[in-house]
């Protein structure tokens, strides 16, 4: 009988339980559509292929035509699938690097479970996860045919990191390949060199110039090939996604904080000052020391090195969005395709600073200080993998929503006629982000097969001062329903308002009753009862 106790010590098992513990829930979400996911829905193959050909990635029109004959479900299988491989590869760059096992485990167990990427539960996202495993393995292959000097699997994984720049944030990053290939071959010439300490020191700096400039160029010769055979064109050939540093706007986010923190009427703690408070913090914790008048420890100094590292792969992870004018944010989970590239950055850091505390405030107990160590390690990836539940229960409710609102337009009728407007005030979308007009498009699509209504968000369309002010946001996306002058007023047609339903008290309770009930009893539920409907508010138009 194989080992059990054994089995379990393993470390990637370990990895793979906490993985699975954080993002198993993702399966709830196998039939929801988030984001973007609207214009894959239903769409033909010759339009994906269309766009995405625009857009310069042909070969994402093919994938996700082949991934909806498969199945919807496909796209969470894959998400959570590709996820862990991304772990494990890291985890297997970091004992190339001849990391501790202990370092290594507990690096990616951090990266598995730390609460970023939000947005993986989109499937318009799924294909960057696919690229970014492609570009850490090609990475794991690199640092190996280095030390084993193998040429071979040092150029396949050239070919690798070319292929993955089809994601272009990828690009930026691949500066950190740079710099670990000048690390790596200046080592591999000072173990190959017998000559004088000076001459050694100038044959060794060649030598590694040499041999990183074909890594150099492979950006350049990918952008040659993107701009000759992947050129994008459509509606992605100009002002989409056009390199434009501003500093403005990083200056404006400055002074935001600083305006937090000294308030004019009154204190308030909200993210930005508590974000501050915390980088503060962590100042304060590298700098100080167990005893300011000894020698460094090596645990401080293992932490301080490790913060450095994450410190770095977080700025190459937001770089590339900075460099297109976008400011990373953790907020909005739309907004975070970058936090793709974050969680390993995150995770040296958070291993870092959790060593120099350790440092600061040692046990006088060593076995117990240790016991301590991995508790409060432990308590701390349970904490993740809990906020990584509230996260995926949060999409949940807004998945019902979306079953709610299509459901309620299916058994509707007057809200399948022509010319009418419906406002969506129930507040259930995830994170109280505003749904977009192809969200609505596409859930009136869904239950109707038509595109007759036009849908808004209740807030979205009041955020601008009415009717008028939204139509001169948006005028372009809203076709002739922008030639109306007043949606409550002079609509051609009738006004419906969808609220909460008033038997719907907490959207976590009713979530919960709705997974209950769709286990148990599924030809009963209904998912409308989510929704209640006010109107019509009708007049004949002037």
């Amino acid at each position: 009988m194989p080992d059990i106790k054994g089995l379990f010590k393993r470390a990637e098992l370990q990895i793979f339980l906490v993985y699975m513990g954080a993002h198993l829930p993702i399966f709830l979400l196998s039939d929801a559509r988030y984001w973007d996911d609207w214009s894959l829905s239903g769409a033909s193959k010759e339009m994906l292929v269309s766009v995405f050909t625009q857009a310069g990635f042909p070969l994402l029109g093919y994938y996700h035509y082949v991934v909806q004959l498969i199945g919807w479900w496909f796209y969470a299988f894959s998400t959570f699938a590709l996820g862990y491989l991304i772990i494990h590869a890291f985890y297997l760059i970091l004992k190339s690097f001849n990391f501790s096992k202990s370092d290594a485990k507990t690096l990616s167990l951090l990266a598995a479970a730390l609460p970023v990427n939000f947005a993986r539960v989109a499937a318009i996202n799924n294909p960057g996860l696919f690229f970014l495993l492609i570009f850490v393995f090609a990475l794991y292959i690199f640092v190996i045919s280095v030390n084993n000097r193998n040429a071979y699997l040092e150029y396949t994984s050239y070919a690798l990191f070319m292929f993955s720049f089809q994601f272009n944030a990828l690009i930026t990053s691949f500066l950190l390949v740079f710099f670990i290939a000048a690390f790596l071959f200046y080592n591999e010439a000072g173990a190959s060199t017998n000559a004088t300490h000076h001459k050694s020191s100038l044959n060794k700096f060649k030598y590694t110039i040499k041999r990183t400039a074909v890594i150099v160029l492979l950006p350049f010769l990918y952008a040659i090939i993107q701009h000759f055979l992947f050129k994008k064109s459509g509606m992605f050939a100009a002002s989409y996604n056009v390199i434009d540093v501003n500093f403005g706007a990083i200056l404006s986010e400055i002074k935001v904080l600083i305006l937090y923190l000294f308030p004019y009427d009154g204190i308030y703690i909200g993210k930005p000052v508590a974000l501050t408070i915390f980088l503060a913090a962590l100042l304060v914790v590298y700098l100080i020391g167990s005893n300011p008048a000894a020698r460094i420890t090596e645990a401080e100094c293992n932490g301080k090195g490790l913060i450095g590292i994450g410190v770095v792969l977080l700025g190459l992870g937001a770089s590339a969005y900075v460099l297109v004018g976008k400011e990373p944010s953790y907020e909005p989970w739309m907004a975070t395709r970058f936090q793709v590239l974050l969680p390993f950055g995150a995770a040296f850091s958070t291993l870092g600073l959790f060593k120099i505390i350790c440092a600061v405030f040692p046990a006088k107990n060593p076995d117990l200080g240790h016991r301590m160590k991995v508790a409060s390690l432990a308590g701390l990836i349970a904490v993740f993998i809990v906020n990584w539940w509230f996260v995926y229960a949060t999409f949940y409710v807004d998945h019902l929503r979306q079953e709610a609102f299509a459901d309620t337009i299916r058994n509707t009728p007057s809200l399948q006629s022509r010319n009418s407007v419906i406002l969506d005030r129930s507040g259930l979308n995830a994170f109280d982000t505003m749904p977009g007009l192809g969200e609505y498009a596409g859930l009136h699509e869904a239950a109707t097969g038509k595109h007759d209504s036009l849908i808004l968000d209740y807030d979205s369309m009041t955020a601008y001062g009415g009717w008028s002010g939204f139509v001169g946001n948006f005028k372009r996306f809203l076709g002739p329903w922008s030639k109306v002058e007043d949606a409550a007023v002079d609509v051609p047609g009738c006004l419906y308002i969808v609220n909460r339903g008033r038997d719907v008290q907490s959207k976590w309770s009713y979530a919960a009753n709705a997974f209950i009930a769709k286990i148990r009893h599924p030809e009963q539920y209904a998912a409308r009862h989510l929704l209640s409907l006010d109107g019509p508010y009708c007049r004949s138009p002037r």
